[in-house]
């Protein structure tokens, strides 16, 4: 069978309910990846063992913390793409064979997305349907239809965003993109691919296959379920990106401030209406 010329790099914290699923659904790829790295955060269970087990090379970080989890893997991959998975995610069988022929058809892109979907538990929760795929680009001038299932996108600028953005699982990079704009910030704890990646599509073109090509798990040990976490970190990162904005698309910066400004009033309306509601429209009451 064909090999493309990808590293798979997972990082694992304590990861030995999901790591197996993970890394076996890469093996049941369609077409072949060359490596898979899982690094090892300083794990205390099984997590290692497993993935030796099932092929995978294994790569020791001793300091926690996501980014450097995944900077430590994109150090050691050898292959000229490269490909993250999370440890809790899971690859439908055709997702390398749909990304690597979108390698072909766009030559120019350096980043490779798909659609994803949400499940718990075995059930779906969320999944895009082909008219929210369709929606989604109304009124987008800068997308170029490839085929039935491939569109490329030469420059990525404000009216792109809130419309997409790519995260770990699903966007295989090409290895020189590091070299542009840096490894994952590793004092960004939460976020941080959404910085990542804003960071790479300001310097480079994507390609999307419009298809759902991974399974996001939720699950109560899930990292972006600290929701204190994502908010401050959100806050942190959309700042830092105001007062840095040549490193990001233009005009994203100001998208996803007005995005938080929006949010929050949206949250302060249903605050006081629940508080209207529960003091009989006295606010000196208690609810």
């Amino acid at each position: 069978m064909p090999v493309a010329p990808i590293s798979v790099v997972i990082p694992a914290l304590n990861a030995e309910r999901f790591i197996g699923e993970a890394i076996e659904s890469v093996h049941a790829q369609t077409l072949n990846v060359s490596e898979i790295i899982v690094v090892d955060n300083g794990c205390t269970d099984r997590t290692a063992q497993i993935a030796s087990e099932l092929g995978a090379v294994v790569v020791e970080e001793k300091q926690r913390g996501l980014s450097r989890s995944r900077n430590a893997g994109l150090r050691r991959a050898t292959e000229q793409w490269i490909a993250l998975l999370d440890s809790d995610d899971l690859w439908d069988p055709r997702k390398i064979e749909y990304q690597w022929a979108a390698v072909q058809a766009c030559p120019d892109a350096a980043l490779i997305a798909c659609y994803f979907r949400v499940f718990q538990d075995g059930s779906i929760i969320l999944e895009d349907s082909d008219s929210t795929a369709r929606q989604r680009w109304t009124d987008y001038h800068g997308r170029i239809i490839v085929n039935d299932h491939c569109s490329f996108f030469p420059k990525i600028e404000q009216d792109f965003f809130p419309r997409f953005l790519p995260s770990c699982s699903d966007a295989p990079l090409r290895g020189d993109v590091i070299a542009t704009v840096g490894l994952f910030d590793e004092n960004v704890l939460y976020n941080e691919d959404f910085e990542f990646f804003l960071r790479v599509l300001a310097r480079f073109p994507l390609a999307i296959v419009e298809k759902t090509l991974i399974s996001c798990r939720r699950h109560d040990q899930k990292h972006s379920f600290n929701l204190q976490g994502m908010r401050d970190s959100l806050f942190s990162v959309v700042n830092y990106m105001l007062k840095n904005a040549d490193k990001y698309p233009a005009g994203a910066p100001q998208v996803f401030r007005d995005r938080i400004k929006k949010n929050f009033l949206l949250t302060e309306r249903a605050l006081e209406e629940h508080r209207r509601k529960t003091t009989g429209g006295n606010p000196d009451r208690q609810p």
